[in-house]
C-alpha cells in the first residue's frame, strides 16, 4: 500500500490542468489493482466530488443526494481514518436508504474499496476512495494511517487549489422567500425587520429560516448568508 500512497504525494506535486490529474489519478487506481477513484470533498450545505465513475452514476449521486445516506462517506466521518470496506458487508448494517445507496453502486460495479477520510478547512471534509468491482478487498492490503492521511491531505491542498471544473456537486439553492429574506439579513436587517418589509408575520420569516437552515446543513444565520453570498445566491 505504501507505494501507491507515495503516488499520491507524487500526483499532488503535479503541475497542470484538470485532465492530467484525472489522467494521473485513473492511472494510479488502474496500478493498485482498482477500478475507479473518488474524490469528494464535503462541507456544510454543499459537496464536490472529481472521479472516474460512469458519468450516470456520478449524475446520480448528487440529483438523488446520495451523499446524505451513503453509508461509506457516514462511516469516515465517524472513524476519520483509513479503511477497507465491502458493499455487501456494508449492507447488514446500513439503514434502508443505505441498502438502496449501496444496490445502486453495485450496479455500476461499485463492490469493495478503500476509503481515506481527512479533516480540511473550516469543518470540512475530504474523502478519497479507490473503488473496486471485486466483493471484497484482498487480503494484505494494510494501511498506515497517517501515512494515508498525509497522502489524502496533500491532495486536498492541491485539488482545493487547482482551477478546474468538477465531475459533479451539489450546489444550494433558495426558494423566492428563502433568497429575499437573507437577503435582508445580509444588508443589517433583522428578522423582524425583514418580516416587516415582506409583509408576512415574525415567525414566519424565523420558521422559513430554520427549515432552510436545516434543509443546508448549516447551524447559524451568519453561516447561511456567507453560502449564499458565496455561492451567488443572493
Amino acid at each position: 500500500m505504501q507505494e501507491w500512497l507515495d503516488k499520491v504525494f507524487d500526483i499532488s506535486d503535479l503541475r497542470g490542468d484538470e485532465n492530467v490529474f484525472r489522467e494521473a489519478l485513473t492511472k494510479l487506481a488502474h496500478q493498485a489493482g482498482f477500478c475507479n477513484y473518488a474524490y469528494l470533498h464535503i462541507r456544510p450545505g454543499q459537496a464536490v466530488a472529481s472521479s472516474n465513475y460512469p458519468l450516470e452514476w456520478r449524475s446520480m449521486y448528487f440529483q438523488q443526494k446520495f451523499q446524505t445516506i451513503d453509508p461509506i462517506v457516514k462511516r469516515a466521518k465517524t472513524l476519520k481514518r483509513a479503511f477497507t470496506w465491502s458493499a455487501e458487508e456494508e449492507m447488514r448494517r446500513a439503514s434502508n436508504g443505505g441498502r438502496t445507496f449501496l444496490n445502486r453502486a453495485m450496479d455500476f460495479g461499485i463492490r469493495s474499496g478503500i476509503t481515506i477520510p481527512v479533516k480540511a478547512a473550516y469543518g470540512s471534509t475530504s474523502v478519497f476512495t479507490l473503488a473496486s468491482d471485486k466483493a471484497t478487498i484482498e487480503q494484505g492490503r494494510d494501511i498506515d494511517p497517517i501515512a494515508a492521511a498525509a497522502a489524502v491531505g496533500q491532495l486536498h491542498a492541491r485539488m482545493s487549489l487547482l482551477p478546474h471544473t468538477p465531475d459533479a456537486q451539489s450546489q444550494p439553492w433558495l426558494d423566492p422567500r428563502e433568497a429575499a429574506y437573507i437577503n435582508w439579513i445580509s444588508v443589517g436587517k433583522t428578522m423582524g425587520e425583514a418580516a416587516d418589509l415582506e409583509s408576512v408575520k415574525y415567525n414566519s420569516v424565523k420558521s422559513k429560516l430554520e427549515e432552510t437552515r436545516k434543509r443546508l446543513n448549516i447551524h447559524t444565520m451568519p453561516h447561511l448568508v456567507a453560502l449564499a453570498i458565496r455561492s451567488g445566491l443572493i
